[in-house]
């Protein structure tokens, strides 16, 4: 099997596809066979194409490839996959308009490197094509008239659902994704010992691949925000589009991606925002809605069409969920759990006012009453009370689910003063779930400020390269409510005096900040008025 990732602007930003695609070469990933390298100075882009076993690959493999080109914003090719013609197009067409070709290498890390290394060296553009001879073993002459590029198979997401309105490219098949949160790497929390979860590293695994049918009579759903899969909730599904209920909410005119599972059907498909719960109607019902309309191609549609017979089939009725008493927020909040076994550390990956869903670094007792305390945001001491574990999630049911593993606990009492406490702490998470900030920094510490924000409830997107800041300040329509630099990335041709003039043209405020990233929370506050 082969398959294709397109990387923009490989010289200017190799540190940072080095850092997205270095999990493709870790020892837990599918083995690569080899690399093949090519540039293409039309677009300035690099053409990486991976060679593997297909046996050895299998589903989970390939969902895991797909994984990475979603949450690195980079297009994905199966040559396979497309239509003869499309197939023609990109192996004969586009390889033939690449000027640099590196064949056979070890490592997707190595053959981007050594192609930038052979590029820079050079100096300019190379401008002579390849001969159309380097793929004619793969038996496709060239066609006489089609001119039209194949469609990427994984589509961008992230900082560029930020920037003017440009047509999307739609994915193709199905991605066999977990549509939990996952950043870079398909594995999520492992097994401690015993089997009971251990506490997961956020910044390298979140929410498992779904690795076999989902349980019967669930239509399980998620969205991507902030880089992360959010579980949510199903009110309604048709091949034109879906009613969804989730604590944090997209925005009217956001385009989201949307993975949807069912027995072993899988489906991920794009979508427009086109409805947003008000205030009143998410306190009314305890939980927030969003609408969304499809944006299918037709293999997009042929899956959704299968996975919705076959829930018929099952007689599975999708109606509306009962309504919640409150409303949860997903965050990623330390907290500390009282046991009999003693004090356990563990990461709230929902808060609402009567409870939290947990992921411990051991096992809680199913029904059993504990203590917890956390350390809010406001500068004081912690707030404590007891609590029930009336929910579990376990390994098993997450890995074929999608969801997180965890515990739901259900608040008993918390005294007053730690009562009004949490509940102010609660009103500052929903003021932040609300608003969407953009962050600039060097990759070293991007990823670092976009999960101390994301943690606190924040909506984020950034990059490293000032191209695409300039983008993404620039679309009106669809500004962020801030921005956040951080002061190591500037240059002197970009000095914070000229990101702060280009913020301020646009209404949008903006703070350079130094030092420490758990200052990000902070400074973004203070620039919203989050208090």
């Amino acid at each position: 099997m082969e398959v294709f990732f397109v990387v923009d602007q490989p010289r200017q930003r190799l540190s940072h596809w080095m850092q997205a695609l270095g999990p493709l070469d870790d020892r837990g990933a599918p083995q690569i066979e080899a690399v093949d390298a090519y540039y293409e100075p039309a677009t300035d882009q690099a053409l990486l194409g991976l060679r593997y076993d297909d046996v050895a690959l299998g589903r989970e493999g390939l969902a895991f490839l797909m994984e990475i080109a979603l949450l690195a914003e980079i297009g994905m090719i199966q040559p396979a996959e497309l239509s003869e013609g499309d197939r023609r197009r990109f192996l004969v067409d586009r390889i033939a308009r690449c000027t640099l070709h590196l064949a056979d290498r070890r490592g997707v890390v190595f053959a981007l490197s050594e192609l930038v290394k052979k590029l820079r060296e050079r100096g300019t553009m190379v401008t002579k094509p390849l001969a159309i001879g380097s793929v004619a073993a793969r038996g496709l002459p060239r066609p006489a008239t089609e001119e039209e590029e194949p469609v990427l198979l994984t589509p961008a997401k992230g900082t560029r659902d930020l920037a003017p309105s440009q047509p999307v490219p739609i994915a193709r098949s199905t991605r066999d994704l977990a549509t939990g949160p996952s950043v870079s790497r398909a594995p999520s929390a492992a097994p401690g010992r015993g089997g009971s979860p251990r506490l997961v590293d956020r910044d390298t695994a979140e929410y498992p691949v779904i690795s076999g049918p989902t349980p019967p009579g669930i239509i399980y759903a998620r969205y991507l925000r902030s880089g992360r899969w959010m579980p949510i909730r199903i009110g309604a599904l048709s091949l034109r589009g879906a009613a969804l209920m989730s604590g944090a909410l997209p925005r009217i005119n956001d385009h989201v991606d949307v993975a949807l599972s069912y027995g072993s059907h899988r489906v991920l498909v794009r979508g427009n925002v086109g409805k947003v719960s008000t205030v009143q109607e998410s306190q009314m019902t305890g939980t927030a809605t969003f609408s969304v309309s499809f944006q299918l191609d037709d293999a997009a549609r042929r899956q959704l069409t299968a996975l919705l017979t076959a829930a018929r089939a099952a007689n599975v009725t999708i109606k509306p969920p009962p309504p919640r008493a409150t409303r949860r927020f997903p965050v990623e909040w330390p907290v500390c759990l009282g046991t009999m076994r003693g004090a356990v550390r563990g990461e709230a990956l929902d808060v609402s006012r009567d409870g939290m869903f947990v992921h411990p670094m051991h096992a809680l007792g199913l029904g059993t009453t504990i203590h917890y305390s956390t350390v809010l945001d406001d500068g004081e001491g912690p707030v404590s009370g007891r609590c029930k574990v009336v929910r579990h999630i376990s390994e098993a049911q997450a890995r074929v689910s999608g969801l997180s593993p965890g515990f739901g606990l259900c608040i008993l009492d918390m005294n007053e003063v730690d009562r009004g406490r949490w509940n102010r702490f609660l009103a500052r998470v929903e003021k932040r779930a609300e608003r969407r900030v953009l962050v600039g920094a060097n990759p070293s510490r991007l990823t670092a400020i976009q999960n101390v924000l994301t943690a606190a409830g924040y909506a984020v997107t950034g990059g490293s390269d000032p191209g695409t800041l300039v983008q993404l300040a620039s679309a009106e329509s669809r500004r962020v409510d801030a921005a956040l630099i951080d002061a190591g990335w500037l240059t002197p041709q970009m000095s914070a005096e000229w990101v702060e003039s280009l913020f301020a043209e646009r209404s949008v405020p903006c703070f350079v900040m130094q030092g420490d990233t758990k200052r990000a929370r902070l400074a973004v506050d203070r620039l919203l008025s989050v208090s």
